[in-house]
């Protein structure tokens, strides 16, 4: 089987005071050209947002500038952009975000590019180096959403996944091409699958062949058929010639309420807050009834009822995420002992710790002086699990 990388993508390293994150692809257009297809996306949070006529107003702009080897400027453009809320909490929420893509064709000689975006606001601007990989031809594969480009290869709910596959140049023998085999997978599972023939498409005044293959991420009743996480779209091209393959990537985000196993680890991460009761309720509930039950648990710990967002979930859940990510070397994350306390009463106001010696083990002592609290962790075994000490300062 003759492997072709269709497309080159990659999430680049971003530097600068405004959070961005990049995603570029390259692929072939026409006989020898290539475009530069740039996707980001932009927490609302980062952006300033003014006050303009009945709503809020960010403004900002997107640069991109190409060279040759020898570092001449072969190729470049820059878009203004403008997101327009009419509320304010969403300009707020951590959750929010702006998402976009912008194409720039690129000659032969196009080797690396520079990508800048700038707050029209203020003075803040991210900026990424990367280096440019020109595809060589063979079968390439688009993914689509309304007949865009999906920006940052990302699917919602009532999205529909699409696919075009076509050959890519004319030194391959992609002319034969008679059809393609899509398969879906996730966690190297299959999931779905599918054999397209080919139907042939003018491509700059010559007629190419191409296959589509179309899969709605939630059902007529909008419960996802994919779950949250990422997928891989692998594809053959099947013909006279040899096979051609490629494969894109691509992350499917659901309301977690849709996705059983998404789901369930969020009743599972209440522990700490959720009775055995409330824990059994909102497991047991049907999948079309668990927003309203999820929102009414959480809307009798809601200390602001006349916010648009339960602050105490959002902390909850900022502070699993933080456990997680930081105690789960040797230790169980949210679940560890640190991870607990961590969970009840956030960061420390003082953390005196102590390394391992060789007669004494590693221990840490957590001070929460507003609430009169101390917790002491000893990492008995040197193998990273700090174990709480004083238990009953819990209080549970």
């Amino acid at each position: 089987m003759w492997l072709v990388p269709f497309l080159l993508v990659c999430t680049l390293p971003v530097q600068g005071e405004l959070k961005l994150t990049l995603d570029q692809s390259v692929f072939p257009a026409g006989d020898s050209g290539a475009v530069l297809e740039l996707s980001y996306e932009i927490p609302h949070t980062s952006l300033t947002f003014l006050r303009e006529d009945s709503g809020f107003v960010a403004r900002y702009q997107v640069g991109i500038q190409v060279s040759d080897k020898r570092r001449n400027v072969v190729a470049g453009d820059f878009w203004q952009k403008v997101v327009r809320l009419r509320e304010y909490g969403p300009t707020m929420a951590r959750d929010s975000v702006e998402t976009g893509t912008v194409s720039l064709a690129l000659p032969k000689s196009a080797l690396d590019a520079r990508v800048e975006l700038n707050d029209q606001a203020n003075e803040r601007s991210a900026l990424a180096l990367f280096r440019i990989g020109l595809p060589t031809g063979g079968l390439t594969v688009r993914l689509f959403k309304s007949g865009k480009p999906v920006a940052m290869r990302k699917y919602g709910i009532g999205d529909t996944l699409v696919a075009v596959a076509r050959v890519g140049s004319r030194e391959t023998r992609g002319e034969s091409l008679d059809s393609c085999r899509f398969v879906l997978k996730h966690d190297r599972r299959v999931v779905t699958g599918a054999t397209v023939p080919t139907t042939m498409k003018d491509e700059g005044g010559r007629m190419k062949p191409e296959a589509r293959f179309e899969y709605p991420i939630g059902d007529s009743t909008g419960v996802a058929r994919l779950g949250g996480g990422e997928y891989v779209l692998e594809v053959t091209g099947l013909g006279a010639g040899r096979p051609q393959s490629a494969s894109v990537t691509f992350r499917v985000e659901v309301p977690f309420f849709l996705d059983d196993t998404a789901y369930l680890r969020r009743v599972e991460q209440l522990i700490y807050v959720a009775s055995a009761a409330e824990s059994k309720h909102l497991r047991s509930v049907p999948r079309g009834e668990r927003e309203q039950a999820w929102h009414e648990f959480w809307k009798k710990k809601d200390q602001s009822p006349t916010t648009e967002r339960n602050e105490n979930e959002d902390q909850y859940f900022e502070r699993i995420d933080y456990a997680e990510a930081h105690f789960g070397h040797g230790e169980r994350g949210y679940l560890s002992d640190r991870g607990h306390v961590y969970v009840l009463y956030g960061p420390p106001d003082q953390i005196d710790a102590r390394p391992f010696e060789i007669d004494t083990p590693a221990d840490e002592i957590w001070y929460y002086y507003q609430v009169n609290k101390r917790f002491e962790f000893v990492d008995r075994f040197g193998a990273g699990e700090y174990v709480l000490q004083n238990r009953e300062a819990l209080g549970e």
